[in-house]
């Protein structure tokens, strides 16, 4: 700043040198201290004393700024005693400026002891703010009127009108707030604070949720399990449409269908398709842990001589229609299926077995037909079998049973013999057993037959009777003989 370019118009008044020596002294000995505003201020303040005003700080570019409370401004030059609302009718005759703060052009000081700026001179409270006469208003909670004169302001407590409410219902509490349109009367509000409310939300089950909601008028909420719409099975959800286990004979679905009971949706299942069909001989078991039964076998399926295929029972017994002497059975041997062919073989009629008997002078020949058969099959011994066919042998055949009449003795001549072993070998056959081990068996062989005298016995009437039954069942006894070989 160019001092003396400034302050020339004081020149004339006031001499320079030595503020402009101190100013320098206090910018370089004194760099720190801010000491250079104030030599110009003192040289200022001297020439106004003089009557020359001189706005020095606007050129110090801020560095010796003045600042002024809200509503003053800065002047350098201004009267040393302000005009104010008491004194505006007074004649000032002191005509001395000095540099200060004053009241916007168009105002004044309200009085020397209220440093207030006002545009109409009415009354000033102790807010410190400008009323005019009349004007009503409030402060400190009381209801003020400005009047005019003497009077001042007056003022009368603030009434309020709003009626302090209750606070009803669980989780609502009272509140006091500042009343935006009347900061001296409190409002009085309940207030909602969810923290106070005692229900807790509950534990679902499985396939609900926990809704909520706040009824209109409430604080706290009410809660409710409400469905998620899925399936439940075995502590698990499943969403519709998702495949659910349930066993594995069925295949199950959780379905978009609700249960109107349960709430929850349903769960389909269709079980698993199986094979009814089974060949014939073989009927369908269920099976335990299975979801489809097994095609078991339930009677005997056996080969016949021209391969067709023959379906016994158990117990069951034919002959091959082709071949009588040709026995088909079926044996139940513990659980376990066993078909058996029995072969029923004679030997070749001989007629040195015929011998001629006499009575009464008249010859006559019967047969001694003694027959030792050959049988092939199986033995089964306690749910054992034999590996192969074994050979077996039986007696059986006519032995010269008679009745003849005598005329000697005038009386019928009866003669009986039977068909019985002459000799017989013992023979050891290996059974197989079903756990898989093996057993040596011991049979009885038949090597010769013969007939044996026998007491004959007067029949019965009713076995007189049955006697053309008995030679009706004579070949049907023969096929169970062959067939109790198999199931001894």
């Amino acid at each position: 700043m160019d001092f003396l370019c400034v302050f020339k118009p004081c020149h004339a008044f006031v001499q320079p040198e030595k503020y402009y020596a101190a100013c320098v002294f206090d910018s370089c000995v004194l760099p720190n201290l801010d000491l250079e505003c104030s030599s110009l201020q003192i040289y200022a303040a001297t020439c106004a004393d003089q009557g020359a005003c001189i706005d020095w700080r606007k050129h110090t570019n801020g560095v010796c700024s003045h600042e002024c409370p809200p509503g003053k401004e800065y002047r350098a030059c201004g009267p040393i005693k302000e005009t104010t609302c008491k004194s505006r009718g007074q004649n000032e005759t002191s005509t001395k400026q000095v540099e200060g703060c004053f009241c916007p052009n168009g105002t004044m000081l309200y009085d020397s002891g209220v440093d207030v700026c006002v545009k109409t001179c009415g009354c000033v409270g102790v807010d410190m703010v400008s009323r005019e006469f009349g004007e009503k208003f409030t402060v400190d909670c009381k209801d003020c009127i400005c009047l005019e004169g003497e009077h001042g302001i007056v003022c009368e407590p603030h009434v309020c009108h709003q009626k302090k409410v209750t606070c009803e219902g669980e989780g609502f509490y009272e509140v006091t707030e500042v009343n935006p349109k009347d900061s001296c009367c409190p409002l009085f509000t309940c207030k909602c604070n969810t923290s106070l409310c005692t229900a807790k939300a509950p534990k679902c089950s499985l396939g609900f949720e926990v809704h909520s909601y706040i009824p209109s008028g409430q604080c706290c909420p009410v809660y409710q399990c409400v469905p998620k719409g899925v399936c439940v099975h075995e502590n698990a959800e499943f969403l519709p449409n998702s495949s659910v286990f349930v066993d594995k004979c069925q295949n199950c679905v959780c379905t978009n269908d609700v249960n109107v009971s349960t709430q929850l949706n349903i769960i389909s299942c269709e079980r698993v398709p199986c094979n009814t069909y089974c060949q014939p001989g073989y009927e369908l078991k269920p099976v335990k842990g299975e979801c489809c039964g097994k095609c078991v076998q339930t009677k005997c399926i056996i080969k016949t001589s021209d391969n067709s295929e023959l379906i016994l029972s158990p117990g069951d017994f034919k002959n091959d229609p082709h071949n009588n002497c040709t026995i088909y059975s079926c044996v139940d041997v513990h659980d376990q299926l066993i078909a058996s062919t029995s072969e029923i073989t004679c030997p070749a009629f001989n007629e040195d077995s015929c011998k001629p008997v006499s009575k009464n002078g008249k010859f006559t020949l019967y047969s001694i037909h003694r027959l030792l058969n050959f049988i092939s099959d199986f033995i089964v011994y306690n749910g054992c079998r034999s590996v192969d066919r074994v050979d077996m042998t039986e007696c059986e055949g006519t032995c010269g049973t008679f009745s003849l009449y005598s005329a000697e003795a005038n009386s019928m001549d009866h003669s009986c013999s039977c068909c019985r072993e002459t000799s017989t070998t013992e023979k050891y056959v290996v059974l197989k057993c079903p756990g898989g081990h093996a057993v040596s068996h011991k049979y009885i062989y038949v090597e010769s037959c013969s007939c044996q005298d026998t007491e004959c016995q007067r029949p019965e009437s009713n076995e007189l009777q049955n006697n053309e039954v008995n030679e009706k069942t004579t070949a049907l006894n023969r096929i169970k003989r062959a067939i109790s070989l198999t199931s001894k």
